[in-house]
């Protein structure tokens, strides 16, 4: 593919009849769900506060710009597919970078017919290729958005397996090639990881409670999303394991209580025979493993899991079902109401977040590519370059927050309710030399085993009080991270992992506050 030129004037349109997608795609985007009406969440009082998707021109207001969108060009499929890419991008964002998403849109599409090519990886790659030799080119990001959208959406040519790439191709030169990888923003993110963290200990609770209640498919799914999310398994990997490679390495006689470790294969296999890497596993994953193991009958001997004739879109169904299911009731409902698009990950980004999380924990490249099963630390190194320097972490713990972030946070703890209100037990608790109380209840029966305050804001069974001040638990957390800021400053470890996990607790805390306000403001208007 030739240079590109980022003039619209300067495309042909000789070739507008020219299809550009293949037939089965056709039938997909014709299948694709759109929500009537999509709403501006975080709107002001003078923005528009949602679009009708229906209409052929999107004229909306927002951010004190005017922003017209005219679709009238586009023949039916281009048109049904411009609008779900920029409902996906609306939804995860704001709005206000709308208007970009759909000239690059624009630009692909007419680039494409311009060469008579088909919309598939290998032309998009091209693509992008040619757009990252444009400096400044924002098109760049924007195309590589909608191509991730299509592999997710299971687009003919889009092949699952080719998706983990997409992080390492070629970039703009305006980025800086010292810090080549530096940019790279974690899919799996605080709030998702909260809700999978919590969706498997309430699972693990079922199978203890009530093992028949569950199904044999939410065991399934589950097992394999639990294996992804700690491992990083690829598909090919998930094919190969049997029932004997899940190993109980000690156990304490006092309560019964496991550790658990995985044999796993290379990811890609080199000349010779590598021996299985042992990874070690959670608690709560390995027992709903466990559980599927005893309710398949499997042997020690037999495949772990049979993930038919196409493992890799087998795994990307299991993982986005299980993770709808662990969801918060809210989001499914307008799921299923047709009010959101369910959002969906691919098992390249629990891939790529195991390695990021590992480098961020100041993990060496051989001990990365141990654990993602590579016999080489080229990918391994990527991950380290991409991890940002004390500076940035600091810029991170202050709050960068996207809309599909906040929106799924502050549904991940209980019900809102004031002081007077709560009759069962309340939480106390301390952070550094201040206790906090008064702030929420607690609905968990049994015995909690995290400390409490620090780690109710992201929990199910915690109740937050409307009245409460929460505003000094948050005091409290920020003044821990300003003195892990000035220790790691001193002795000169920029990737501290204690900053990350602080920044997710402030996050959750933050989360909860505005959730509050929201209520208090709902309230006044009554």
């Amino acid at each position: 593919m030739s240079q590109l030129s980022l003039d619209f004037e300067k495309i042909d349109d000789s070739s507008s009849e020219f299809i550009i997608f293949y037939d089965a795609d056709l039938r997909l985007i014709e299948s694709l769900h759109l929500p009537t009406i999509i709403r501006f969440h975080r709107a002001d009082k003078f923005d528009s506060k949602f679009i009708q998707t229906s209409n052929d021109v999107w004229n909306f207001s927002y951010s004190g710009k005017k922003i017209l969108l005219n679709f009238s060009n586009f023949s039916t499929s281009e048109k049904k597919l411009a609008k779900f890419f920029l409902a996906n991008y609306i939804q995860v964002n704001t709005p206000s970078a709308l208007e970009a998403k759909f000239q690059a849109y624009t630009f692909a599409i007419k680039s494409l017919k311009t060469r008579n090519l088909k919309l598939d990886y290998h032309n998009s790659k091209s693509l992008l290729v040619d757009l990252a030799k444009v400096d400044n080119s924002t098109y760049y990001y924007h195309f590589k958005f909608l191509v991730k959208l299509l592999f997710l959406e299971n687009f003919s040519c889009f092949d699952l397996d080719q998706e983990y790439e997409l992080g390492f191709l070629e970039r703009p030169k305006a980025f800086n090639s010292r810090l080549y990888y530096q940019q790279y923003e974690d899919a799996i993110d605080y709030p998702l990881i909260s809700m999978i963290q919590q969706g498997f200990i309430k699972l693990k609770q079922v199978i203890k409670d009530d093992f028949q209640s569950i199904d044999n498919q939410k065991l399934l799914y589950a097992s394999i999303l639990g294996l992804v999310y700690v491992t990083g398994l690829r598909p090919v990997q998930l094919a190969k394991l049997a029932a004997e490679d899940i190993k109980i390495d000690t156990t304490r006689t006092v309560d019964q209580f496991h550790r658990y470790s995985i044999l796993i294969p290379y990811a890609k296999q080199a000349r010779y025979v590598h021996e299985k890497i042992a990874v070690k596993l959670p608690e709560e994953v390995a027992e709903i493993i466990i559980a599927y193991i005893e309710r398949f009958d499997l042997s020690p001997k037999d495949k772990l899991f049979d993930l038919g004739e196409n493992s890799a879109r087998f795994c990307s169904k299991a993982i986005n079902t299980q993770l709808f299911n662990f969801a918060p009731e809210a989001y499914r409902e307008a799921v299923l109401s047709g009010e959101m698009i369910k959002q969906k990950y691919s098992f390249s980004d629990f891939r790529h977040h195991v390695g990021y999380s590992l480098a961020m924990a100041g993990s060496s490249a051989e001990e990365i590519a141990y654990i993602l099963g590579h016999s080489s630390v080229v990918t391994a190194r990527h991950y380290i370059f991409s991890t940002p320097e004390l500076a940035q972490i600091r810029a991170q713990a202050l709050g960068k927050n996207s809309l599909y972030r906040q929106m799924i946070a502050m549904l991940l703890t209980g019900r809102l309710v004031y002081k007077k209100d709560w009759h069962q037990k309340k939480v106390l608790g301390n952070i550094g030399s201040k206790i906090h109380y008064d702030i929420g209840g607690c609905s968990y029966e049994d015995k909690c085993l995290f400390q409490p305050v620090r780690n109710c804001y992201g929990c199910m069974y915690f109740h937050p009080f409307i009245d409460a001040s929460h505003n000094h638990v948050l005091e409290s957390i920020q003044n821990e991270i300003n003195d892990l800021i000035k220790l790691s400053d001193g002795i000169g470890v920029s990737r501290n992992p204690l900053i990350r996990v602080h920044e997710s607790t402030k996050f959750e805390i933050e989360s909860v506050i505005a959730r509050c306000a929201l209520q208090k403001d709902d309230s006044h208007e009554y």
